[in-house]
């Protein structure tokens, strides 16, 4: 269990791991001395503030920020081994390419970096809550109500359900008419 949340010269990073919020410790992560300096300033040395320098009220959600950025870099991470795989079969092993291990994996990989960029969308907008603006603007002061606000979600949710299905079904006649004009060039 690590402890990063008072500012440290050579802090140290953790990688993976889960926060709990009342002990103030991340558990089952592993921690890397020094490197979280460098990754910041380029420094083993340098020194890293601490959420402990901020008032409590100026935290952003802790497990809700790290979870996703853990997930961010995780997904990267797989996504630039899969790159460097292709790129090691395409100059040594071609033939490989197209073992259907290497197509499962590539297929399974495919939502990776939407779900990478969905991560780090989370990691921006939760982590500088509770501001709009540092120091500026509050999200809570920004927030305004607009009345009928509900039907308009319902609107954009019914038209997006809608685009989904046809698209689904627009997909499905491309891929039924293409095997089936395979199927008339083989007879």
């Amino acid at each position: 269990m690590y402890k990063l949340r008072k500012t440290e010269k050579g802090a140290g990073l953790i990688v993976g791991g889960i926060p709990n919020e009342t002990t103030h410790e991340t558990e089952y992560g592993i921690y890397i001395p020094n490197m979280l300096s460098f990754l910041a300033y380029g420094n083993f040395t340098a020194e890293v503030k601490g959420l402990n320098d901020f008032p409590k009220a100026n935290w952003p959600p802790i497990a809700v920020t790290h979870l996703p950025f853990q997930a961010m870099v995780g997904l990267g991470v797989a996504m630039a081994l899969i790159g460097i795989i292709f790129a090691f079969l395409w100059f040594r092993k071609k033939e490989y390419l197209f073992n259907r291990k290497f197509l499962l994996l590539v297929a399974l990989a495919t939502p990776f970096g939407f779900l990478a960029v969905e991560a780090g969308w989370m990691v921006t907008e939760v982590g500088r809550q509770p501001w709009i603006l540092y120091n500026i603007l509050r999200t809570s002061d920004a927030v305004s109500p607009v009345p009928g606000q509900v039907f308009h979600l319902i609107i954009f949710s019914f038209t997006y359900i809608l685009l989904s299905f046809a698209a689904f079904w627009l997909m499905k006649r491309q891929i039924q008419a293409l095997e089936h004009s395979e199927q008339g060039g083989k007879q």
